[in-house]
């Protein structure tokens, strides 16, 4: 059963980072934060301490992503009808 929150949650993540790449962080956004509370629900079950550790990383990675697009549009940037170029440099490299 939890095994289902994992790959709802990868299934989030694709989307995140194919709109985030795309520079759509008005989509990305969510999608990213959906993904979140599901690898946290996730977590609340897994067992396994490598997976657990695995997950808690990427879980951090995603996280992180998602604060720095919050900043950009809090700041006004690209919404859904922008080209991106002005929050692609804010991206880690």
């Amino acid at each position: 059963m939890y095994s289902n929150f994992k790959e709802q949650a990868i299934e989030y993540v694709k989307q995140a980072v194919q709109e985030d790449n795309a520079g759509n962080y008005s989509k990305a956004f969510p999608l990213y934060m959906n993904a979140l509370e599901y690898f946290k629900t996730h977590l609340k079950y897994e067992k396994n301490p490598k997976i657990r550790e695995a997950i808690t990383q990427k879980f951090t990675e995603y996280l992180r992503r998602a604060e720095e697009i919050r900043t950009v549009l809090d700041e006004g940037g690209p919404g859904p009808n922008s080209n991106g170029d002005a929050a692609v440099a804010t991206r880690p490299l």
